[in-house]
């Protein structure tokens, strides 16, 4: 067979990958960055995908599919540019500009935007794999996935490793249509096809042309900040950080939401002050995000010693030191280091440690929020220390998700602190300590001589703020359980609260995958239900790894990308390499493997209980990990070419039907686990309970067959 068409499925999962991510970059820009949201826009994309290819096999008698496949591929280059395009030409049209956008909102516009690539690239897998089959005479359904798989590999090492360190997403976009138009050019010149080559290069020449004049960053300044002085924009690793001026005022926005503005002297004095006004005489503060030149002048007007201000990103840190000079001052020190790494690793001991870090909206930020963080965080505070952290809500009204979420950051506080304190302010404020607190901020404040503008006992009521916190502590509920790091609670009762802005039943996608789920494993013929458990249970285990791995070793950016690189590896690793391990394409051996996918997954808690509370070093423990997703992601990739090679169908209906099926397990997989499975079991339980299915429905599978052929 020739290599060209080799090529043209590893430009395929080159494509798709690096579409992939950028779009879910964009995406958490307009929208917001949590898991719902994330699982929503991915289960659309490979439901989309899996769609297709499934569609593909009705152009079974298409004469020239290899013509089609080429053009379909054109298209797909120049797709992604079009839709980010559009995304941010149509944002204020079709929604109304500083409105929260709700949950059917984001599914439909997503869905929308997604359908035309993802559709396009799931028909190009069936029409490229009918076509590599034909021209070798022979069923390679299976190694058409691995090249896939391998290209996607080239795409997120490329993308997610090295570009997203040094390009801003339109550069990224115009690259990928460059590259592949470059290589498609190559491909079908190769073939003979020079006519298509010719106006491929024509195309190439005007996408170059469109590239010089087009002023890249004119759609994000003009339409997302419409109205603002625009004084810096930049693209980094973290999200995208824009810095507008309106009159006087300066605001930080990261991914489109404000960060925090130049004059915001309430929440800057009530973030330092409720909390440095408990401990007598603060020396070494610590400070985890959010480190703002106005907090941290708030924080000095005490007679410090130092403070240690640690934040992840380095990117917002040269951007702030443009506007203050406050992190040139000898006692405030930046570390940039994710912030649970510093706590376990450091042997400072603070007295007051202020929490600057976002609420508990997703998996990596419950981490903050957690037992195991607070026992962690123990043990670097003298005695008697305070920490402090902010969550919004009304202190006159909580609703019945605030109220739950309030008790469960309470419950969780009281394992590791003797006393908690709920002070009602901007938003509300959670101290912790063994040592007494106290709702006298104002007066404390006055008797220290603090020039504040608001808390002060002219501004503030002492006994009306210690009223006010008592009702929301007597709202609290006792029958709540703890949060922790493999079972994230807090992460939950966070995504209900905010649904509930929408009058949306957070159960209800749960309800509907749910049906869906049971419906394909009960009435899907054997070798149709192994190949869409095999998706579920790859897809799930990709999760539980990635979330174990944020857990234990933070939001470290570049291995998280290895390990979705090191995922794709593994497919196409199990699906190429499937005959050295399992020569005889057998349905006998169909269910073997499927049992060993099953005891697999009931394996990896014990691999990363070991991981976890074993002493091991920590590049021994990213080797681990990686090799448990390896390998799991391998037997995914071996169910799949057993399943192309039991099927005695037309290879056009085998692509269609095998592909769509593991791309729909997967996007339930990760959808229900991410949203719900991983709240509701726990991160270890889900992986028993993933094994548990894997296992029965290969024996409902074996007891099929025998009805099946």
């Amino acid at each position: 067979m020739r290599k060209e068409y080799t090529m043209s499925v590893l430009l395929l999962g080159f494509l798709t990958i690096a579409t992939q991510i950028i779009l879910l970059r964009e995406f958490l820009s307009f929208f917001y960055g949590n898991e719902l949201v994330i699982g929503m826009i991915l289960a659309n994309w490979m439901i989309l995908n899996g769609l297709g290819a499934y569609l593909g096999k009705y152009f079974t008698r298409k004469r020239s599919k290899e013509n089609l496949a080429f053009l379909l591929l054109t298209i797909l280059s120049l797709l992604p540019l079009i839709l980010v395009f559009m995304m941010y030409a149509l944002r204020d049209i079709f929604f109304l500009p500083g409105s929260m956008i709700n949950i059917t909102e984001i599914f439909v516009s997503s869905l929308i935007i997604l359908f035309p690539f993802c559709v396009i690239a799931g028909l190009i897998f069936t029409f490229l794999g009918q076509v590599v089959s034909l021209h070798a005479g022979s069923n390679l359904i299976d190694k058409t996935y691995s090249w896939e798989a391998t290209g996607s590999i080239a795409g997120g090492v490329l993308f997610n490793l090295v570009l997203i360190w040094f390009l801003e997403t339109f550069p990224s976009l115009f690259l990928l249509a460059v590259l592949s138009l470059v290589l498609l050019i190559f491909i079908t010149f190769r073939l003979t096809k020079k006519k298509f080559a010719l106006g491929l290069s024509l195309l190439l020449a005007g996408v170059l042309v469109v590239n010089f004049y087009f002023n890249q960053h004119l759609i994000p300044e003009n339409i997302l900040y419409e109205g603002e002085d625009i004084r810096n924009y930049t693209s980094t690793p973290y999200g995208n950080i824009a810095v507008t001026e309106t009159g006087n005022q300066v605001n930080f926005y990261e991914n489109n939401v404000m960060l925090f503005s130049s004059h915001q002297p309430v929440l800057n004095e009530e973030t330092a002050h409720f909390a440095m006004l408990q401990y007598n005489n603060p020396q070494k503060v610590l400070l985890l995000s959010a480190g703002v030149p106005g907090l941290i002048e708030e924080i000095m007007k005490f007679d410090i010693e130092r403070i240690d201000y640690v934040e992840i990103n380095p990117w917002l840190i040269d951007i702030l030191d443009d506007y203050s000079n406050v992190y040139d001052d000898k006692k405030v020190r930046v570390i940039n280091k994710d912030a649970r790494e510093y706590v376990e690793n450091s042997h400072e001991n603070y007295d007051v440690v202020l929490i600057g870090l976002p609420e508990p909206n997703n998996i990596q930020l419950n981490r903050f929020y957690t037992e195991e963080f607070y026992s962690e965080l123990k043990e670097i505070l003298n005695e008697n220390a305070v920490i402090s952290f902010n969550i919004s809500g009304s202190s006159n009204y909580l609703s019945d998700e605030t109220v739950r979420l309030y008790s469960s950051l309470t419950h969780t506080l009281k394992t590791a602190f003797n006393n908690i304190l709920i002070i009602p302010g901007d938003s509300n404020y959670f101290l912790a300590s063994d040592g007494e607190l106290s709702y006298d901020v104002g007066s404390k404040a006055d008797s220290l001589g603090l020039e504040n503008e608001y808390v002060n006992s002219y501004y503030l009521q002492d006994d009306m703020l210690e009223q006010r916190g008592n009702e929301i502590i007597t709202l609290l509920e006792d029958d709540i359980a703890v949060n922790k790091d493999f079972k994230p609670l807090t992460y939950s009762l966070k995504l209900r609260q905010w649904t509930s802005q929408f009058r949306f039943n957070f159960w209800l996608p749960m309800i509907v995958l749910g049906g869906i789920l049971v419906y394909f494993l009960l009435l899907l013929p054997p070798i149709n239900k192994g190949m869409f458990v095999a998706g579920f249970a790859g897809a799930s285990l990709e999760i539980v790894l990635l979330v174990a791995f944020q857990i234990m070793y933070g939001s470290v950016f570049q291995m998280v990308g290895i390990i979705v690189t090191v995922f794709m590896a593994g497919l196409a690793f199990g699906t190429f390499y499937r005959g050295i391990f399992i020569k005889n394409i057998l349905t006998r051996n169909f269910h073997t493997l499927q049992f060993a996918l099953g005891i697999y997954a009931l394996l990896i808690p014990a691999f990363l209980l070991g991981i976890n509370n074993l002493n091991i070093p920590v590049l021994f423990a990213h080797l681990i990990i990686i090799i448990l997703m390896f390998i799991a992601a391998s037997m995914v990739g071996m169910v799949f070419s057993l399943s192309s090679q039991l099927k005695l169908l037309k290879p056009a209906v085998i692509a269609s039907e095998i592909y769509s099926l593991d791309l729909l397990g997967a996007a339930l997989g990760s959808f229900l686990v991410s949203i719900y499975l991983i709240p509701v079991f726990g991160l270890m339980n889900v992986s028993l309970v993933v094994g548990a299915l894997v296992i029965l429905i290969g024996i409902i599978s074996k007891f099929q067959l025998r009805w099946a052929f």
